[in-house]
């Protein structure tokens, strides 16, 4: 599983990508970036990632963007890792151990295995700080203290909604220790949640963009503050586009069927485990505990991050919910296989052999298939090609005047924040390009505009909705008549073409009348 899970992670490398991810990775390859021009970090509010490829690049020779696509799987080859000696800890037994260690050598985490991004990075660590965390109750040796300490401090460092979910974490540990009929074991002094408070407190209570965050996730949830949010977006979408019920399910299963999975089954599983502790008189331990809790507690804020508008999606709390799901797994199967009978006289014991076959099946063609973006979740491939580089670039090099630039798909500042810096003062005000180029009301695009206004395509912005959406054509913003008509429009020019890449520079004449 390993095997498969290098060679599913290294495939933007195999395939010769010149970068993955053409987003927030962009952005902090120009944090690299602007280390290399100021000789400091400055404003930056999580270094470590930036200061690591840095230094590994200086090492190496590897260009900057070859690193963002290795650096990634060296966190998830850590994550995996992290996982098995997790998994030793959590799992009361031989065999829960071994039923459990298919689960947690599945890539979950989606794009957090594939994304040069400083939170994905601190999520992967998660699992080697709890390991640590429950090696040193156990073992309080200084040396493993030492470990866990070091540890701590980076993922915590990494990013700082990672430091609030790891802080709740402990707190979690911390509750449960006190809950009734709960067995504590190996139970000993530790400042792991102080320490965690410590360092949010002290490093990013020194960043105004870091408090700013919080403050409006606070009135977002107890004052007046409101917008839109995601699950606002999918049903106004679900509204006017009318999809068909096999549309809706398949965008369920491959958007959030990972999570259904995992939770459902992470989640009735351990409270099966509970009805039987307090049936039988059995009892979970601490950490058994502890995984159940961090599933419901992370579950439900997801859920919160889903129907209110708290800066970030659902899906970074329930990455943490995921790691908790799918260690409890194989350890709770084995209990509850245990407190069913043995096989020979027990039907529902016998059926928990398939159940746990077909679940790591599921898992497995579910974990694959979302561990990419793909159309198949109403999202395209995050590849960044050469030749939007080369186009980013030479419209860099080329660009007069403060214009605006139109463009849809590609962003160019990450581009030239991967290239120049995030510092860097960019050249254009980035606009959406209007549906249908405005053909709608005007024979002719400069129409709508009194001055010169520069409009950037790739090739993946002009196929997206007949590749995404290819039943949906009333729902396009753009179709390929529109891309023609805009060809030869004659307010026009094309300047730059590199066959993935097109640069226009639409002239203005609204004040002309024509």
């Amino acid at each position: 599983m390993l095997a498969t899970d290098a060679l599913l992670l290294l495939m933007p490398l195999i395939r010769g990508y010149v970068m993955y991810g053409d987003a927030d990775p962009l952005t902090h390859l120009g944090y690299v970036q602007d280390i290399v021009n100021t000789g400091t970090t400055g404003a930056n509010i999580y270094p470590l990632a930036h200061l690591l490829v840095l230094a590994t690049a200086d090492a190496t020779g590897l260009e900057a963007m070859t690193l963002a696509m290795l650096t990634p799987v060296i966190f998830s080859a850590v994550y995996f890792g992290g996982m098995v000696y997790l998994l030793f800890q959590v799992a009361d037994s031989r065999s829960g151990f071994l039923l459990g260690l298919p689960f947690v050598l599945l890539p979950i985490l989606g794009y957090s295995h594939s994304l040069f991004r400083p939170f994905d990075f601190s999520i992967l660590l998660i699992p080697v700080v709890l390991y640590l965390f429950f090696k040193s109750q156990r073992h309080p040796t200084p040396a493993i203290r030492a470990v866990l300490v070091l540890t701590l401090l980076s993922t915590l460092l990494y990013h700082p909604l990672t430091a609030v979910f790891v802080t709740a974490i402990f707190m979690l540990y911390y509750i449960v220790q006190y809950i009734p009929r709960i067995q504590t074991i190996y139970q000993s002094p530790t400042s792991a949640f102080g320490l965690s408070l410590a360092v949010i407190m002290s490093w990013y209570s020194n960043f105004p963009g870091v408090i700013l965050r919080f403050d409006t996730i606070y009135r977002v949830l107890f004052g007046s503050d409101s917008s839109d949010a995601p699950v606002q977006a999918y049903a106004q979408t679900a509204q006017e586009a009318t999809p068909s019920l096999i549309d809706i399910v398949q965008f369920i299963t491959f958007r959030f069927g990972t999570e259904m999975v995992l939770f459902g089954l992470g989640g009735g599983l351990f409270g099966v485990a509970l009805l039987f502790g307090l049936k039988k008189g059995d009892v979970l331990d601490t950490r058994t505990t502890m995984m159940g809790a961090v599933v419901g507690v992370f579950g439900t804020s997801g859920l919160l991050f889903l129907l209110l508008d708290l800066i970030v999606t659902q899906e970074r709390p329930w990455q943490v919910a995921k790691i908790g799901a799918v260690l409890l797994l194989g350890p709770l199967f084995h209990i509850i296989r245990i407190r069913l009978g043995q096989p020979s006289r027990s039907l529902l014991a016998r059926s928990t052999k398939p159940a746990i076959t077909l679940t790591v099946l599921v898992l497995i063609v579910l974990s694959t298939l979302t561990l990419f973006p793909s159309p198949l979740s109403g999202m395209t491939n995050d590849q960044v090609t050469a030749m939007e580089v080369e186009g980013s670039e030479w419209l860099t090099e080329h660009e007069t005047g403060n214009r605006e630039l139109y463009h849809f798909d590609i962003e160019y500042r990450r581009f030239h924040h991967a290239e120049h810096g995030v510092s860097e003062g960019l050249p254009f005000w980035e606009v959406f390009l209007p549906p249908h180029f405005n053909y709608t009301t005007s024979q002719y695009f400069g129409q709508n505009y009194g001055s010169g206004k520069y409009v950037m395509i790739n090739r993946k912005g002009r196929i997206f909705y007949q590749e995404t959406y290819p039943d949906y054509p009333q729902r396009w913003k753009y179709t390929s008549q529109d891309f023609q008509r805009f060809n030869r429009d004659r307010t026009v020019d094309r300047s730059y073409d590199n066959g993935d890449i097109r640069i226009y520079l639409a002239n203005g004449t609204k004040m002309e009348g024509t």
